[in-house]
C-alpha cells in the first residue's frame, strides 16, 4: 500500500522524490524527502564534530601506539597496549605518510570517516533482511543520531574498526541460509574483530548462545535442517575464526616476544576486578534482572516467529534479537569493566529492530479514525523521534563550540619544545610523538591494580633513570597520587599543558643572595630571573650559563639580592618556554 502511494499516473513525469520513495517502499515522496535531509544533517553534524568534538585520551593512546610501528618500535615490548595489535598496524603506514604534525589527530578522524559507511551500510543491509528496505534507511539514520553511537564512532579507536567488522559478520549470516561456505566468510571477518579486540569474545559468546537459543525456539525441523550439516557449519566457522587470532599470536612467539603479548593481552586484562567480587545483594538483584530480561526477550521473539511465516527469516530475526540481548546482559553484568566504549557494537543492531518496530506501529496508528493519525501516512514515527536525536544531540554538544584545542595545543608545544629523543611523562600517551619515560599506561585497570599492590607505580624512579624533563599536565589528575605529588615538586608549569624540570630559587633566611635547592633529575640547567640576567656563582664555580647538574643539592649566590630566580631546564629556556607567562608556540 505504501509503494503504492509513491507511484505516478499515467503520463506523469517521476519525481526523483517519488522513485525515491518507490525504491526504499516509503510511503510518499515526503517520507523520502526527510529521509534525506536527516541523512544529510547526520553527515553534515558529524564531519563537524570530527574538527569540534573533544578528543578522547584513548584517541592519542592508540595514535601514540601507531607512532612507535611507524618508527620502529614493537608493541608490547617497547610500547605497552592491551589490545591486539591489527589496527594499530594497519593505520602505521598513513601515520607515516602524515608524519609529525598537530593536526594529525583530526586527520585520523577523516581517515575512519569511510568505516562508518561501512557499519551504516551493514546496518541498511541488515534492516533490508529482516524488514524492508524502508526499515533498513530508518535504521542508518536512528542509529547515526543516537548520541552515545554518534559521539563514540566519531572518534579515532580501535571500536570504529571492531563494530563495522563485526557488523559484515552479521551480515553475512543473515544475508541468505546457512551455508559452510557463508560460516566460513563470517567466522573470518569475527577473525579479524579478534585481530583488533579480545573483547571480541562477547561476539563469540553472543553469536553461539543466539544461534542456540533460536535454533530451539523456532526448529530444527522447520528450518529443515540435519544434525551433521549444522556441525560442518559450526565447524567451518569456528576454524575460519581462529585464523586471525591464531596468526597474531604465532608471529609473536617467533619474534620472541609471547611472554610480553601475553601480559599485555591477556594478564593485563585479567587484573581488572571481575563481577564476582560485587556484594550478595547486588548478585540478587542482578539475577533477578537477567531474569525478567530474558523472559521479556523470549516473550518478544515468540511473537515474531508467530508473525513472521518464513521459518527462515523467522530465524534471521530472533537471531538478531537473541544476539542483542546476549551481547547487552554479557556486557552489563559478567563484562569486568562497566564504560560506553564497548557499546557501538550493539546500537545498529538495536536501531534495525526499533525501526521495524517503529514502522509497524505506524502502520497500526494510520488504522485508526483520529487526526493525529493522519500524520502517520506521510511521516512515520521515525522521522519524529530522529528529529528529537537531533534536538538531543546538538543541546548536549553545540557545534558550534570547539572543544579540540587543549589536544593540539598540547601537541604543538610538545613538537616545538622537544628533540626526537627526548623522554616525556604523561597519562596515557597523550604526547603521542615522544616515547614515555613510562611503561605503565595509567587508566582504569592500572591504577585499580596499583592502589591493590598488584603493579608498582615506578614513575618518580623512571623520571629520574631517563633524566625526563617534560610532563604532559593535561590529564595529570589521571596519574597516581605519589607521582602526582612528585610531579608538583619537581616540575615548573609552563604552558598549561606543559610541566618542565625545575623549581623556584628560595634565598636563604640568613643570606638573601645565597640560595640552597636540591636537583632531582639530572639534566642541564640554567638559572634564569623575570628581570633580565643572571650572574653569580653556581656550587662555587662563577655562573655562565646552562650547566649540567647531577641530582643532589646544591647552591648559588647571585652577584645581587634577587627574589624571583627559577631554575628551569635549559632546553626549554633555549626555546622560549618559561614558568613567568604561559608560552604558546607559533603554529607550524
Amino acid at each position: 500500500m505504501l509503494a503504492e502511494e509513491a507511484r505516478s499516473t499515467p503520463g506523469e513525469p517521476i519525481s526523483l522524490a517519488r522513485r525515491g520513495a518507490a525504491y526504499f517502499e516509503m510511503s510518499g515522496p515526503g517520507e523520502f524527502i526527510a529521509a534525506a535531509v536527516l541523512f544529510v544533517l547526520m553527515i553534515a553534524i558529524r564531519v563537524v564534530n570530527i574538527t569540534r568534538y573533544a578528543f578522547d585520551d584513548d584517541e592519542s593512546q592508540h595514535l601514540h601506539v601507531i607512532w612507535g610501528w611507524a618508527r620502529g618500535f614493537v608493541q608490547y615490548r617497547d610500547l605497552f597496549d592491551n589490545h591486539m595489535p591489527l589496527f594499530h598496524i594497519m593505520f602505521a603506514p598513513i601515520f607515516g605518510l602524515i608524519g609529525d604534525r598537530a593536526s594529525i589527530l583530526y586527520e585520523m578522524r577523516f581517515i575512519v570517516l569511510p568505516l562508518y559507511f561501512v557499519a551504516a551500510w551493514c546496518t541498511y543491509k541488515i534492516g533490508t533482511v529482516l524488514f524492508s528496505r524502508r526499515a533498513g534507511i530508518w535504521a542508518v539514520i536512528l542509529a547515526g543520531l543516537y548520541t552515545r553511537y554518534h559521539f563514540v564512532s566519531v572518534e579515532f579507536r580501535t571500536d570504529n574498526l571492531w563494530a563495522p567488522l563485526w557488523l559484515l559478520c552479521v551480515t553475512v549470516l543473515v544475508s541468505g541460509s546457512l551455508t559452510v561456505r557463508r560460516a566460513l566468510a563470517a567466522g573470518l571477518l569475527l577473525g579479524l574483530c579478534f585481530g583488533v579486540s579480545m573483547k571480541s569474545t562477547l561476539f563469540l559468546y553472543s553469536i553461539a548462545l543466539a544461534a542456540m537459543a533460536t535454533l530451539f525456539l523456532v526448529g530444527r525441523q522447520r528450518l529443515a535442517q540435519s544434525w551433521s550439516y549444522l556441525t560442518q557449519c559450526v565447524a567451518a566457522f569456528v576454524l575460519s575464526t581462529t585464523t586471525i587470532p591464531a596468526t597474531v599470536m604465532i608471529f609473536f612467539a617467533f619474534k620472541g616476544l609471547w611472554r610480553d603479548f601475553r601480559y599485555c593481552v591477556f594478564d593485563f586484562n585479567f587484573l581488572a576486578r571481575s563481577a564476582s567480587e560485587n556484594s550478595f545483594a547486588y548478585r540478587i538483584h542482578l539475577a533477578l534482572t537477567i531474569i525478567i530480561a530474558l523472559l521479556i526477550v523470549v516473550y518478544v521473539a515468540w511473537r515474531m516467529i508467530r508473525a513472521t511465516d518464513s521459518a527462515g527469516l523467522a530465524f534471521r530475526r530472533v537471531f538478531v534479537l537473541m544476539v542483542c540481548a546476549s551481547y547487552f546482559l554479557a556486557l552489563k553484568t559478567f563484562w569486568p569493566i562497566r564504560n560506553n566504549d564497548n557499546d557501538p557494537p550493539l546500537y545498529p543492531l538495536a536501531a534495525v529492530l526499533c525501526s521495524g518496530a517503529l514502522l509497524a506501529a505506524s502502520n497500526a496508528l494510520i488504522g485508526f479514525k483520529w487526526n493525529p493519525g493522519r500524520n502517520f501516512r506521510r511521516m512515520p514515527v521515525p522521522v519524529f523521534l530522529a528529529l528529537g536525536e537531533i534536538f538531543v544531540l546538538v543541546a548536549m554538544k553545540p557545534i558550534w563550540k570547539d572543544r579540540t584545542k587543549t589536544e593540539t595545543d598540547l601537541l604543538r608545544n610538545e613538537l616545538a619544545l622537544l628533540k626526537p629523543g627526548d623522554y616525556v611523562l604523561d597519562c596515557k600517551g597523550e604526547t603521542v610523538f615522544r616515547q614515555r619515560c613510562v611503561r605503565a599506561v595509567f587508566e582504569t585497570i592500572t591504577k585499580s591494580a596499583i592502589q591493590r599492590g598488584l603493579i608498582l607505580d615506578n614513575a618518580p624512579q623512571r623520571c629520574v633513570e631517563t633524566h625526563t624533563c617534560v610532563v604532559a599536565s593535561t590529564q595529570i589528575k589521571g596519574l597516581p597520587y605519589d607521582t602526582r605529588r612528585f610531579v608538583k615538586r619537581n616540575y615548573l608549569m609552563v604552558t598549561n599543558n606543559l610541566r618542565i624540570a625545575g623549581e623556584e630559587l628560595k634565598p636563604s633566611a640568613t643570606n638573601p643572595r645565597r640560595c640552597e635547592f636540591d636537583v632531582t633529575i639530572p639534566a642541564v640547567y640554567e638559572i634564569i630571573s623575570r628581570s633580565g640576567n643572571v650572574s653569580g656563582t653556581l656550587d662555587g664555580i662563577p655562573y655562565n650559563g646552562a650547566r649540567f647538574l647531577a641530582a643532589g643539592p646544591h647552591n648559588f649566590e647571585s652577584a645581587s639580592a634577587s627574589h624571583d630566580l627559577v631554575l628551569l631546564w635549559a632546553q626549554a629556556v633555549a626555546r622560549h618556554f618559561t614558568p613567568f607567562k604561559h608560552h604558546t608556540s607559533p603554529n607550524g
